[in-house]
């Protein structure tokens, strides 16, 4: 298959639920939801999937490629997506792609034709921790760094000229209060767009490896120990 015809793309890996099914001959003319939600992905994923392939008058069998977000994100929503992206792909056969939750948001913000007096992207996804996790992106749309978990005054380190920085996603008003100053945002990236996923999905697909669709961890879990004192059994 040199470029898939119909996808398959979701995310639950930051607050919300979505899912989109693109016909690639039919383009723009796809059907989609996104419902932002804290919690209850796990309920939600699985029967917007069956309603948003039901809307585009689409079976299971014909999609063609699976996309899911792998990341950076929330460790039980992230799980959510992959786990059903590798059934789906297992039971019927088709091949999977993982896309990053920072490069879906940087394309969105692209797409969108927003400022163009800006030298770096700054996207910033929230972490509910002391840190955020980010990317820098040039002008042009091209990486300028791995994704990173850092905290609000090690990102500034990295921003000679904050001036000519413009941040985006889901973390903008906590680190607006953390750094204070005059920072640029930009409202209306906050949760990743499945239509945008299939679309790199799509472009991505026989041009250059696949990307694989393995979760992407910044941070280690959180893992508190037990104050419990357990009781030792003599012999």
């Amino acid at each position: 298959m040199s470029v898939p015809h119909k996808v398959l793309a979701f995310d639950t890996a930051l607050s919300g639920c979505s899912v989109a099914v693109y016909d690639a001959l039919a383009g723009e003319n796809c059907a989609h939801e996104t419902e932002p939600m804290v919690r209850g992905q796990a309920e939600r994923l699985v029967p917007m999937i069956q309603e948003v392939l039901d809307r585009a008058g689409t079976a299971f069998s014909e999609i063609d490629v699976i996309v899911s977000t792998v990341g950076p994100g929330a460790f039980t929503g992230l799980r959510i997506g992959l786990s059903t992206a590798q059934a789906l792909g297992l039971a019927l056969g088709k091949p999977t792609i993982g896309l990053t939750t920072l490069e879906v948001l940087a394309r969105q913000f692209f797409e969108t034709g927003g400022a163009a007096d800006y030298k770096k992207l700054v996207v910033l996804i929230e972490t509910k921790r002391k840190d955020f996790y980010c990317q820098y992106f040039d002008s042009a749309g091209q990486p300028l760094s791995e994704p990173q978990a850092l905290e609000a005054d090690e990102i500034l380190k990295e921003i000679a000229e904050p001036e000519s920085c413009l941040f985006i996603g889901d973390a903008l008003v906590r680190f607006q209060s953390l750094c204070g100053g005059d920072f640029r945002f930009l409202e209306g990236c906050e949760l990743p767009d499945p239509r945008i996923m299939a679309r790199m999905a799509c472009e991505d697909f026989g041009t250059q490896e696949r990307k694989k669709l393995e979760p992407l961890y910044l941070r280690d879990a959180d893992v508190s120990v037990s104050k419990k004192i357990l009781r030792v059994l003599e012999s």
